[in-house]
Order: structure tokens, then sequence, then C-alpha cells
């Protein structure tokens, strides 16, 4: 059974605010060969407080009652934090046998290892939603990168580590969007889950029209959580960084092809380039999100 750490910067809920961490952590909870050891909370595509409190009633909402749940860094200062001095613990504790799923700013992991610098080392892996290798657009709207550039030092720390890194970047999710057909299946059935979800998505769901000019959104940290579980729905290429902190503060990938697989070689990184089967990343998340159960009148 995978051990996984969840690292998140959780809005699902919220007005405008992206959806795609809860979704992950639904995702999670209804897989049943994941052992989650607990979820921290980092600021990001909102407030920490709005991380805390989103992430807090989902707790409540799914009834999880047996996950530890510690509150991150407000902003890329913030190191003194419950959420590093248990990453810290929760990893020595299973030494090489965790894989941490970080899905918003890296602080957390930066205030880990000035906490213990031994603590890449705990790690089976680490797997991140971020950076770009091309500009991403929305049509002819350019947009900005929202993760490794909120907090550029623990990104070049985190992607130099001695340990295996793969990183989903914002171009590789952009083959993931969350359709119609999606939300078509999403009120096929009348699963608890699936009319949680629904509720928690409709105003994202629409919003985007606005936002990026289509109905529906792009489905960022579900691509991150699928390689933990399911790597054998991508293709990947390893690569060695070559980004300057200058780079990283605009979330640019600066990527020379790697020769040498050794993945203890600190900057050696694992670029999925591809999502090989669409269909199938889709069923997986769909599944586990059934299997989910919700407190009754939510």
């Amino acid at each position: 059974m995978q051990k996984i750490l969840f690292d998140c910067d959780n809005t699902m809920g919220l007005q405008q605010k992206d959806v795609d961490d809860g979704l992950v952590l639904i995702y999670l909870l209804g897989c049943l060969d994941i052992d989650l050891l607990g979820v921290t909370s980092v600021f990001g595509n909102g407030s920490l407080k709005d991380a805390n409190q989103v992430t807090k009633q989902m707790y409540k909402d799914l009834e999880v009652t047996d996950i530890p749940f510690n509150s991150g860094a407000a902003d890329s200062s913030d190191i003194q934090t419950d959420a590093a001095s248990f990453l810290v613990k929760i990893a020595k504790e299973n030494p090489g046998k965790i894989t941490l799923l970080a899905t918003g700013p890296l602080t957390n992991l930066k205030a880990a290892y000035k906490l213990d610098s031994k603590f890449f080392s705990y790690l089976k892996e680490i797997v991140i939603m971020g950076g770009i290798t091309d500009p991403l657009y929305f049509g002819d709207k350019e947009v900005e990168e929202l993760n490794f550039s909120c907090d550029p030092k623990a990104t070049e720390l985190i992607l130099k580590a001695s340990v295996p890194i793969t990183v989903a970047t914002g171009n590789l999710c952009l083959q993931a969007f969350f359709d119609n057909a999606d939300w078509q299946r999403l009120q096929s059935e009348e699963l608890s889950s699936y009319q949680y979800i629904f509720k928690n998505i409709k105003h994202w769901y629409e919003y985007n029209q606005e936002l990026i000019g289509r109905v529906g959104f792009y489905m960022w940290d579900l691509v991150s959580a699928l390689y933990v579980t399911h790597p054998e729905l991508y293709s990947s290429k390893y690569y060695n960084l070559k980004s300057t902190e200058d780079d990283l503060n605009e979330g640019k990938l600066i990527l020379e092809e790697a020769e040498n697989r050794d993945v203890s070689i600190p900057g050696l990184i694992n670029i999925p380039a591809e999502i090989k089967d669409i269909n199938r990343f889709k069923d997986a998340i769909f599944d586990a999100w059934q299997k989910v159960k919700v407190m009754e009148g939510n």
C-alpha cells in the first residue's frame, strides 16, 4: 500500500477559486490502495486561512477522523509551522516509504528541510504539480504560472534535492480538461460523493467560461495525483534542471535532456510529456470518487 503525504493549497468550494486540490483529496480518499498519512496546507490558490477553512470543512463533510491535518505556511517566509514539524516527523518514521505529493507552493517542504537537513533523504519520492516549459495560453491570453513562482527559493531547493522528483507541468495539465461529458457523467448516478462534488465545483465549472473562454476547467493537480497512482498512464522523460532562481520566479523550467537517469543526481527531474490514455485517466478518477462517503445532508 502506497504511503502518501499530501501538501496542498485547497480552495474547493470558494467563489472564483480553483477546485483541483479538493478533487485530489477526494480522489486520494477513494483510492483503497493508498495510505494517506496526513494533509498539510499552504497559501497559494487563496490565503492560508482559506485553505485551512476549506480542508477542515471537507474533513467534516467526508467524515475524515483518522488522517492528521496540519496548518502550514501563510507566505514564502513562514517556516515555523505545524506542517513542517509534522512532515519531518512522519517522513523520519517511515524512511524510504513515503511519496510526498505537493500541489501548491513548496514552502512547507523548504521549511521541513530547514528543520532537518536530512528530510529529503527520508522520502521515497516527491511528485509536484507546477512549473512551465513553454508559455501557457488560454486562447490568445498568456497566463502566469502560480505554484513554483510563489516561492522560487523553495522551488530551486526541492528540484535540486537528492530524491526522485517528478513534475507535472502546467503544459502537461492542458491535456486534462474536465468537459461537458464529464459534467454529465457526474450527474448520471445518484451517488452522494458525485452530488457533493457537483455542488462544490458548479461555480468553478461555470466561471471558467469567463476565465478561459471554455465551459469546464483544467484538472491541474489531478494530473500529478494520477501519476502517483497510475504512472503507467504517462510517458516520461528525464532532464537536468538549468533554471536560475530568476527563471523560477516566473515558474520557468529551463531543461537539458539527461543521459544519466541516476535519480540520486541533484537536479535530475522526471517530467511526464504525455497522458497516454485520457479516458483511462478520467475513469480512474471517477471510480475513486464514487467510493468516498459523504456525511448525510452534504
